[in-house]
């Protein structure tokens, strides 16, 4: 196999887009409402904790995506952060399981490709539109696989 790439969902950037419109304009208003008002502490405690919530938010998307697969080739793979790690320096897949108390069994939360230098690199299920062929690739890697509950 020449490469296989990864389709991800554009989900959660839609979402924090959206999420985004929604924070930013009522935090800032609570902010400037508070200076208006003397600096009243709660709409200005309020505002500053919706702009924190929503950078972290963020972060989290953003973190999720740097470390998440974007290409595997026959030499190794890429992540959209843009490192390149090479299967001579693969080391384990730890496939990390969550239980769901809806359908009250283990579901496959993160694939982590961890590498010798102790770097990874995540697939996560719920974002992978092309989840079965990248599965199938990941699963037929030459190393230790495992399992672990989170």
């Amino acid at each position: 196999m020449n490469e296989l790439n990864v389709k991800t969902s554009k989900m959660p950037f839609i979402l924090s887009v959206l999420l985004g419109l929604f924070f930013v304009p009522a935090a800032l208003g609570l902010i400037i409402s508070s200076v208006l008002n003397n600096f009243k502490v709660a709409p200005l405690g309020l505002g500053a904790m919706l702009l924190i919530t929503f950078g972290f938010v963020i972060w989290l998307v953003l973190k999720g995506y740097s470390k998440s697969v974007k290409t595997f080739t026959s030499e190794g793979l890429t992540r959209n952060d843009g490192k390149q790690f090479m299967w001579t320096d693969l080391s384990r897949v730890v496939n990390q399981l969550r239980h769901n108390p809806a359908m009250n069994k283990k579901m496959l939360w993160r694939t982590e490709i961890h590498f010798k230098d102790g770097s990874t690199a995540w697939l996560i299920p719920s974002k992978v539109v092309n989840l079965q062929e990248v599965m199938n690739y990941v699963n037929n890697l030459p190393c230790e696989h495992s399992e672990v509950n989170v």
